[in-house]
């Protein structure tokens, strides 16, 4: 997504929307060596002005951030969107409290599945198996099926998958066709296990400095690519499935030929009672009263859940 769309908006449609007005020095994080949890701290540093992270890193700080990312909570991405437009406004005031950050956009990654290498069925064929986690929901989910969650940054888990210390890993369906998880696994199973959120962010004070028709610009600029963002993903989702298994059309990705595990609706039960029983209240138990309080004013009540701490 970050050559795909964010990268056309600040090189070209920025400049061209404004007038030559706004323009932007762009550089991906990969380029500048940054593993993703610097960028809220580079924002307050003023060292940029407006910086995209992935969510699940800001959690490492405060436990709100993963209420929007609950392994297995939010299986479509429409759910999704209902759930990062009721949290927003919570997202926000803690990034301008504790960042001196001001949100611009939110939006998912492509659904977190399972690629695993050796057979599997289902959800109860993962009770046993090493798992690559990269969250604390995650491995709370790795965990309540007989798991052993195993965190590794995206770049280990190729050889870790290669040399056993991992028997399945969890990514996009997308990145993880093109990162090749499937030349060292053969089994993927989309079940619906999170959406890695990404957001956009100002360093407040650069934002109030600026006049209320640019703030408007921004915002409605925000708005739309963030709108983008959104239909790129509902996109490459269904698209990474079929590069992965080789069935239907794959026309950005690498067609494999790894055998496609069928969510059953009796996985799907398995996983919705992981969630009320063991992945709601952990989180709940770490994110503390009012933070659970605030969530469920807005993303439980969106999605129809009740947190509650065990």
């Amino acid at each position: 997504m970050t050559t795909a769309v964010e990268q056309p908006f600040w090189q070209k449609t920025m400049p061209d929307l404004s007038g030559g007005k706004i323009t932007a020095d762009f550089n991906s994080l990969d380029t500048l060596g940054l593993k993703g949890d610097e960028t809220l701290r580079l924002l307050r540093l003023k060292i940029a002005d407006i910086v995209t992270g992935p969510v699940s890193f800001v959690a490492g700080d405060f436990k709100l951030y993963d209420g929007l990312d609950l392994s297995g909570a939010i299986l479509d991405i429409e759910s999704m969107r209902k759930a990062v437009d009721a949290y927003r406004p919570v997202i926000d005031k803690n990034m301008q409290e504790n960042f001196n950050a001001h949100l611009l956009m939110m939006w998912p990654s492509p659904p977190q599945v399972l690629f695993c290498k050796g057979e599997i069925k289902g959800v109860a064929d993962l009770k046993g198996k090493k798992i690559r986690t990269f969250n604390q929901t995650l491995a709370d989910f790795v965990e309540a099926v007989g798991g052993t969650p195993v965190n590794l940054s995206f770049a280990e888990v190729v050889p870790a998958l290669q040399n056993g210390t991992a028997d399945c890993g969890v990514t996009g369906t997308g990145p993880g066709n093109s990162a090749k998880w499937w030349e060292v696994t053969d089994h993927l199973f989309p079940l619906v296990l999170g959406w890695s959120p990404y957001f956009s962010a100002i360093n407040l004070d650069t934002w109030n400095s600026l006049d209320e028709p640019t703030k408007a610009f921004l915002t409605e600029a925000f708005g739309k690519l963030e709108d983008e963002m959104w239909a790129h993903v509902a996109g490459v989702a269904t698209e990474g499935v079929n590069c992965n298994t080789g069935i239907g059309e794959c026309a950005k990705g690498i067609k494999a030929n790894m055998k496609l595990v069928e969510v059953t609706d009796a996985d799907k039960a398995l996983l919705a009672g992981m969630v009320t029983e063991t992945i709601l209240p952990r989180w709940a138990g770490r994110c503390g009263e009012a933070c659970v309080a605030q969530w469920n004013e807005t993303v439980g009540k969106a999605l129809g859940f009740t947190a509650k701490a065990q």
